[in-house]
């Protein structure tokens, strides 16, 4: 799930820990707490702060006369996700009704206008393909394709093991292709996880909340006045999770760590804190072959200098190492394969 967190908050535990002096060697998330009883007490006083809670009242009149909603797909922390019936196209669409929290600030509202702009432009197979942004009332609409079929995170659950090698690989090399596109165009994801890779019934694999997370952070960041830091923990890189300034070496990472759990089943660095994301290494890969470890150990790399150049570069290394070594007799999960 992806959380907001104020950046005064990392800051001031960090700065606390360089005064008392950095440790030798980062310890790895098993280790952190007990090392450290008093930085373990600041962390569980820090407020996660979410941008709207969930209940909230989307009012699903606020679609307007256009639209009949057809049924309630999901809600999370960036609004609520519809199925309806366009009456003008007479056709199936699906709309994201947005948290009014996200646009009670003309620089939030700024922000997401700008996203859903560069959004249009990113006509991609492999990325959701955003139709428009309408205002109904005091809501705030995108409208987008209706998808059908899966999310990563979802095809995941059923594989504690990981998926198939060769399939795992052919997926990250098919979402980086899509990623790279958007960085060719200067767009970060910024949330990249299982939960925002989708997998059609028709096997056609699908990036999903380009730019979100840049709205997210710029609606918190209006409504209280000061900076915050949003993304999924456990997927996001250290500089993101520090509030630094970001480039395509964040959405490298993320993926990184996406790539390591379609292998092994397990998220590299486990249930880390925003927190302790921001301050130390994550523990070594496990359970891979070593040069497909370091692949991946590469593209998580602490330094963004030290990851990989481009999210392809990163993606044609990972298949380099997976390929010839892909264990037999493993199948994919139920999605069975995509189109390319």
């Amino acid at each position: 799930m992806a959380i907001v967190v104020r950046k005064s908050q990392i800051d001031a535990i960090m700065a606390e820990r360089s005064r008392g002096g950095a440790a030798a060697s980062p310890p790895h998330a098993q280790e952190r707490e007990a090392a450290d009883p008093a930085m373990r007490a600041r962390f569980a006083k820090i407020a996660i702060n979410r941008p709207t809670k969930r209940g909230e009242i989307f009012r699903l009149e606020d679609v307007g006369s256009r639209y009949e909603v057809l049924e309630v797909l999901g809600e999370g922390g960036t609004g609520r996700v519809v199925r309806a019936f366009d009456n003008i196209l007479e056709m199936e669409v699906a709309i994201k009704i947005l948290s009014p929290r996200l646009v009670l600030d003309p620089a939030a509202l700024s922000a997401l206008k700008a996203e859903v702009r560069v959004n249009l432009a990113l006509v991609h197979r492999h990325i959701l393909r955003i139709y428009n942004l309408e205002r109904s009332g005091r809501s705030y609409m995108i409208i987008m394709e209706l998808l059908k079929g899966q999310t990563l995170s979802k095809l995941l659950a059923g594989a504690p093991a990981g998926l198939d090698w060769d399939f795992g690989v052919q997926l990250i090399q098919v979402a980086a292709d899509a990623i790279g596109h958007a960085h060719r165009h200067g767009v970060l994801h910024l949330d990249l996880t299982p939960a925002n890779i989708f997998i059609t019934d028709d096997g056609i694999v699908k990036i999903i909340d380009f730019g979100i997370a840049r709205v997210m952070q710029a609606g918190a960041a209006a409504a209280s006045r000061s900076e915050y830091v949003y993304g999924t923990p456990a997927y996001m890189s250290p500089e993101q999770a520090r509030g630094d300034a970001l480039d395509a070496r964040s959405d490298i990472y993320s993926l990184g760590v996406v790539a390591a759990q379609l292998l092994t089943g397990r998220v590299v660095g486990g249930a880390a804190t925003v927190e302790q994301v921001a301050q130390f290494p994550h523990p070594p890969v496990m359970g891979l072959d070593a040069p497909v470890a370091a692949v991946i150990e590469k593209a998580t790399a602490f330094r963004p200098d030290d990851r990989y150049g481009s999210i392809l570069d990163f993606s044609a290394a990972l298949a380099s190492a997976v390929m010839p070594q892909a264990p037999a007799g493993r199948q994919p999960g139920a999605a069975g394969g995509w189109q390319p």
